[in-house]
């Protein structure tokens, strides 16, 4: 019943969008933009769990894995799998990532990406229950994979970054039917952000998302990470929506780190309906590191 409930009223409070949100992208950047292929280190590989409302039965639950590498050639290759499950819905993307890395003449590098893949999306209306025991035609069950490709490109110079990039370039339909019209809808993700030393321990890193869905509302996230010896980082995110998330990150040695983001929201109304999520992230750098100043802490939504 809560389920159904959230169902009707967060489309009218919530700035909803169709890709799986999380709150420790700079985990697995490269699922949204290929340019990041390879630009973070020789070998990385990066897991992301996230559970969304997880006091209700079904509640949605996205997990991400992403793993690339850097080349003598400057280029970058790398795989990404993101799935996301949603009460009734499944769909899992899975892409295969390749940047190319121009070093500028003014110590800057623009590293342009594409990839390429596609979406299996399904769906089983059965536990739905209506107010009629006459079967409902539209009541079918969806399953389609859908080929795609996206783009990005990442520019980076000193402290400063910036990212654009459009995971999906075609709107294709999951299913034939001309009443349910779901469809892999296009995204445009933009980013940008910096990191500014405080002194010889600690680092400010801010950075702003948007993210536009074809069709739906606009999305921002702007978050802020305080930064110890660059291994102990402490932040804080506000999203559309009205979401507000707690976020920390550790790394143990040189060569791992560990995430954690909790959300809740800052409408009265919302937050005491215990919706929660939780998020943990871990990271391997498998080989040699990029650069420091290379090193990028950022967060986006649903």
């Amino acid at each position: 019943m809560i389920l159904r409930f959230l169902f009707l009223i967060l489309p009218a409070v919530i700035f909803c969008q169709q890709d799986g949100y999380l709150s420790l992208y700079n985990f697995n950047m490269n699922l949204i933009n290929p340019a990041f292929a390879g630009s973070d280190g020789s070998h990385v590989l990066s897991l992301i769990s996230r559970n969304q409302w997880n006091t209700i039965d079904d509640s949605p639950k996205t997990t991400g894995l992403s793993y690339s590498l850097s080349t003598k050639k400057n280029v970058g290759l790398g795989v990404s799998i993101i799935t996301d499950r949603i009460f009734i819905e499944n769909q899992t993307m899975i892409t295969i990532d390749f940047s190319y890395k121009l070093t500028l003449n003014n110590d800057g590098a623009v590293f342009f990406g594409i990839k390429g893949g596609g979406n299996s999306y399904s769906a089983d209306p059965t536990p739905l229950s209506g107010f009629s025991e006459t079967p409902d035609p539209a009541q079918k069950s969806l399953s389609r994979f859908n080929p795609n490709m996206g783009v990005g490109i990442l520019f980076r110079m000193g402290k400063f970054w910036f990212s654009g990039s459009m995971p999906r370039l075609f709107n294709s339909k999951r299913d034939d039917d001309i009443v349910i019209q779901s469809r892999d809808r296009i995204h445009v993700y933009l980013a940008g952000g910096a990191a500014f030393n405080i002194n010889e321990d600690f680092a400010v890193r801010p950075n702003l998302i948007y993210r536009k869905g074809k069709g739906l509302p606009n999305s921002i996230d702007f978050a802020s990470w305080v930064s110890y010896l660059n291994k102990f980082d402490l932040g804080i995110s506000f999203k559309s929506g009205s979401v507000f998330s707690f976020l920390a990150s550790v790394g143990l040695g040189e060569n791992v780190s560990i995430a954690y983001a909790y959300d809740t929201y800052r409408n009265p109304t919302l937050s005491g309906l215990n919706l929660s999520g939780h998020e943990l992230a871990i990271r391997f750098n498998l080989g040699e590191s990029a650069p420091d100043d290379s090193n990028i802490k950022e967060s986006v939504e649903e």
